[in-house]
């Protein structure tokens, strides 16, 4: 599922304490994790990235689910993906 991540100019930084949980607009499929460590699950996989690891989501009808590990803050760059 880890595909090859692409920069954008200005990614969105998401921050999540212990216990939060962010859902992902579909159009935001790029993730990098700036600190922390992030479980994230679409289409029913679940995804475990330290930072500073990067991913892009495949596209999918569903929202990707992000939330920290470990009792440790969370934070995270998230892209919106550009169809050509």
């Amino acid at each position: 599922m880890l595909q090859r991540y692409s920069q954008c100019a200005a990614p969105d930084r998401i921050i999540l304490m212990k216990n939060e949980v962010y859902r992902l607009p579909q159009n935001h499929r790029e993730v990098q994790v700036l600190s922390g460590i992030a479980w994230i699950t679409v289409d029913k996989h679940d995804i475990i990235l330290h930072g500073p690891e990067k991913i892009s989501l495949p596209p999918s009808k569903n929202f990707a689910v992000i939330s920290p590990l470990r009792n440790m803050p969370l934070i995270v760059a998230v892209c919106s993906t550009v169809d050509s």
